[in-house]
């Protein structure tokens, strides 16, 4: 069941007269969001799921990160399972038209090749749970040819089958799915096996960490967030972060440092102005990230532009190599978002779970290892899950705090799977938007 201490987090954190005033406007205007949101979405079909990082500094809530092959489901109360599960359905109905059940076709969902995190496969196991709940039957595939059980951490038995292939289907155990569901982000490239399917593959193949780019996402993300203050006639500066990319990186050898350079410098600079502009007396910084990175890998605040010469060979080993030792050759420059949330004197940021357009649950992420500007996803960080157990709808009552806060945050989280939904489209199309800021060397 939910936290107390996750409903007092959600109402306590301090925010300025601009951010109150931010989400008086979104609730006072909901029907007009919900709206938007909905064509939107019907114009651009959103992914099968995805989890986005929330950062609220009290001046400005934005999206930070988007994981559209989400892991941690886990983390989520078990009370939000019955809105996960109807939500899977939809999403399954909509793929397989002629039905998909335990009795007859099903689905298979191939999660990451790793075995060593067990917590990971408490996550395969909660949403082989929700598939079932929904009367979805699941196969467990892998995508290096091997059968193997695991166990989880929470003691949960993972039979997976190798996935072979018959003509332009795939084969698990004896059975041909209707659709394949990705919960493998592909960071070590894309495999042959899943190339020119004739079922569907949610979400595509072109979205894994090897030909994705978080840049790409962010620039779709602040398109849509300059659209939704348009509607609010609001500021888009309190929705969205700041940034830029460099490109050609080399830690180890120590080139691309210039780049680098001018970029913080740059970014700081402007992430300074518009701290004056708004009042907001906290020190600007970056985030320096794998542009693409996950697993909270690659990721570095820098406060000072001389910072990028100075790297000492820890820090230049942590950004050199991403997941599955990929080189890390282009980096993303984010303006850093400082957050307001804590937990028992501990930093914290929310985290909300979409499957398809629909908001099914969440959690703060709490590290209490960590200081309110670090990357809290990392060593030491514990869950406090959100109290999604019914559909993201605003509150009832005006002095909600914590449901108007909740709600913000459903739709601030909705923008980013937007966002992912076009950057989706566009590699679909062959298309790549050259507008997105970067700086080559």
């Amino acid at each position: 069941m939910y936290s107390s201490r996750a409903k007092r987090l959600l109402a306590s954190a301090s925010i300025s007269a601009p951010l109150k005033a931010l989400e008086r406007q979104i609730i006072a205007a909901f029907a007009d969001v919900e709206s938007w949101l909905r064509q939107e979405f019907i114009t651009t079909p959103p992914l099968f799921y995805s989890s986005v990082d929330l950062r609220n500094n009290g001046e400005k809530i934005a999206s930070i990160d988007t994981n559209v092959f989400p892991g941690g489901f886990n983390n989520l109360s078990p009370a939000s399972h019955p809105l996960a599960a109807a939500a899977l359905l939809r999403q399954i109905e909509s793929l397989c038209p002629s039905g998909v059940g335990i009795k007859n076709s099903s689905v298979l969902l191939i999660p990451e090749n790793h075995t060593r995190n067990l917590l990971y496969l408490d996550s395969i196991a909660i949403l082989r749970h929700l598939f079932e709940s929904a009367g979805i039957a699941v196969q467990l595939g892998r995508l290096d040819g091997e059968a193997v059980t695991l166990t989880s951490a929470s003691g949960q038995t993972l039979a997976m089958q190798p996935i072979t292939r018959d003509g332009g289907r795939l084969l698990c155990g004896g059975v041909s799915p209707c659709a394949t569901v990705l919960n493998n982000d592909l960071s070590g490239g894309l495999p042959p096996l899943l190339q020119d399917l004739d079922i569907p593959v949610m979400p595509s193949v072109m979205l894994g960490w090897s030909m994705r780019r978080k840049s790409t996402h962010f620039y779709q993300y602040r398109r849509a967030a300059e659209q939704l203050a348009e509607l609010l006639n609001a500021d888009a500066w309190l929705l969205s972060a700041d940034f830029t990319v460099c490109n050609s990186v080399d830690f180890h050898r120590r080139e691309g440092m210039e780049c680098l350079a001018v970029a913080v410098e740059e970014t700081l600079s402007q992430i300074g102005e518009k701290y004056r502009q708004h009042g907001v007396a906290d020190e600007p910084f970056v985030v320096l990230k794998d542009d693409s990175g996950t697993y909270g890998m690659g990721v570095l605040p820098v406060r000072h532009a001389d910072e990028v010469f100075s790297l000492n060979r820890k820090q230049r080993n942590k950004m050199a190599v991403g997941k599955d030792g990929a080189t890390v050759s282009s980096v993303l420059i984010q303006e850093g978002i400082n957050t307001a949330d804590a937990s028992e004197d501990a930093p914290a940021e929310p985290v909300v779970y979409m499957i398809g357009a629909s908001v099914v649950g969440g959690f703060y992420r709490v590290n209490k290892t960590r200081a309110r500007h670090e990357n809290l996803n990392s060593k030491g960080m514990s869950f406090l899950p959100l109290p999604f157990a019914t559909a993201c709808n605003p509150p009832a009552q005006s002095d909600d705090a914590s449901g108007a806060r909740l709600y913000v945050y459903g739709v601030i989280a909705r923008l980013a799977a937007l966002a992912a939904a076009r950057e989706a489209a566009a590699v679909g199309d062959g298309g790549d938007d050259s507008s997105q800021p970067s700086m080559n060397n």
